[in-house]
């Protein structure tokens, strides 16, 4: 992977869910030809339209942000947490919360990385605060663009990244992030805990 890479729709791909009650679209899976029962970490863009159990993914730690303005609730065993609108969402996903649908489909975005080798921080950017972005050392850091479009990049030049569009940054140099007025994104930084947590 380059230092600076943007990945479209059309590279996704699309896959049924671990249980089988649904599809989502895989952004990226590290380390490099990992499947769904091995991957350290995994970005995926995900419709729901259905109600009902997330998979169980055990030992995986899963940020999730609901992208869709139809509103999403996760039925847990002991509550039920409202999502709200581009606020990240963190839980273990060995916990198989049940998807609540008031108001028809809604769509999400996932941040998931196995417990002891990545960790994650998830959170929203607007074009009113658009932060400075730099990855983790010996990781990388992930602007999803949801509405607007947006410019990453330093003094040597810069990319857009477009809605729908995700962009992967290695290197720890400051990247400058603009977006168009009212754009929205949702930024990860990803950070290795262990020895198999290599940005490759």
């Amino acid at each position: 992977m380059g230092a600076l890479r943007v990945i479209g729709p059309s590279e996704y791909r699309r896959v049924p869910w671990k249980n089988g009650g649904g599809i989502t679209e895989d952004v990226l899976l590290l380390p490099d030809g990992a499947a769904h029962a091995d991957f350290d970490v995994r970005i995926s863009r995900a419709p729901i339209v259905e109600e009902g159990p997330f998979s169980a993914f055990p030992g995986i730690d899963r940020h999730i942000t609901r992208l869709s303005a139809n509103p999403l609730s996760l039925a847990f065993a002991q509550e039920t947490r409202a999502l709200a609108r581009l606020e990240p969402f963190y839980f273990d996903s060995a916990l198989q919360p049940r998807s609540v649908l008031a108001e028809g489909p809604a769509e999400v975005l996932n941040v998931m990385t196995r417990r002891g080798r990545w960790h994650a921080q998830v959170m929203p950017a607007t074009a009113g605060n658009g932060p400075l972005l730099a990855a983790p050392e010996g990781g990388m850091v992930m602007l999803y663009a949801v509405t607007g479009t947006w410019q990453v990049g330093d003094a040597a030049g810069a990319v857009l990244v477009r809605p729908g569009e995700t962009l992967l940054a290695r290197e720890a140099q400051t990247l400058r992030v603009s977006g168009e007025p009212n754009g929205e994104a949702v930024v990860a930084f990803l950070t290795p805990t262990g020895a198999r947590g290599e940005a490759t």
